[in-house]
């Protein structure tokens, strides 16, 4: 969740604390009880209840009046296709999403940096897709995903290291890496190498490969990876197609966001 400690001046703070309540029930990814919800936003039960009974007022929360627990209401999804109508990132990406999984019949997943997370904005599955429940909309923890380190390697480094030393950085198998040396280490490696791959660190079964996409202004705007099965591609075939695929698909994308490479040399 993002943090409301510190807001500027002129900040309404009843809108700032209607936020929290929303964002508790939008991380939480399940409805949640009014006593949840409470202790979620460090707010006393009356309080929470009358934002709670307000934001249901306004059509944006509903209440389960068996199971007395509460969730986002439907009507807030018209906020999130409001984005995407004005989104020159999705709008460009997903044609190009839909295009690499018909070509590589693997899932394609577009990505944006919030906070110490990576937001999904665009996933294309294909039935093959592992048992992972991740939607748009979907957060995953930034340092031990590929599009995470790619999204990290794009920031000045001294940031990096803050949002690492900010993550929870819980190991999720064994093969998590989860100390900020070694994950600087790997995240200077994928500045140099313009892609990340990430084997097994978010499931033991899951690798991905992962490049960035920029904007006009060669700013690293959003990261696209490629999840596949671990078991059906060994080392080589990392190097020789998933690497070049997703390199590709992020590069046409940057291209269509206007985003044009200078040669090297002189």
């Amino acid at each position: 969740m993002q943090n409301f400690e510190e807001t500027p001046a002129h900040t309404i703070q009843s809108v700032v604390k209607a936020a929290k309540v929303m964002e508790a029930l939008a991380d939480a990814g399940k409805p949640l009880s009014l006593s949840q919800i409470a202790e979620a936003v460090s707010m006393g039960l009356p309080t929470a209840y009358r934002f709670l009974r307000t934001l249901a007022f306004l059509e944006w929360v509903e209440r389960d009046p068996e199971l007395k627990l509460y969730r986002i209401a439907p009507r807030v999804v018209r906020f999130a296709h409001s984005f995407f109508d004005m989104s020159d990132l999705w709008s460009f990406a997903h044609q190009h999403l839909i295009l690499a999984r018909r070509e590589y019949n693997e899932t394609f997943n577009l990505a944006i940096l919030d906070g110490t997370d990576i937001l999904y904005l665009d996933r294309v599955k294909t039935k093959k897709i592992l048992d992972i429940n991740l939607e748009i909309g979907s957060k995953l923890p930034a340092f031990c995903t590929s599009m995470g380190r790619v999204l990290l390697a794009s920031q000045p480094r001294a940031k990096a290291r803050r949002l690492l030393e900010r993550s929870a950085r819980t190991a999720f198998t064994r093969h998590t890496i989860t100390d900020t040396t070694g994950l600087m280490t790997i995240l200077d490696a994928v500045r140099t190498q313009g892609y990340a791959v990430n084997h097994g660190e978010m499931a033991p079964e899951l690798l991905s490969v992962a490049a960035p996409v920029s904007n006009h202004d060669g700013q690293v705007v959003a990261a696209v990876n490629m999840a596949v099965n671990a078991d059906h591609y060994d080392q080589p075939a990392v190097e020789t197609t998933l690497i070049p695929a997703v390199i590709s698909v992020a590069a046409g994308i940057s291209k269509a966001l206007g985003y044009h490479q200078q040669p090297q040399g002189g």
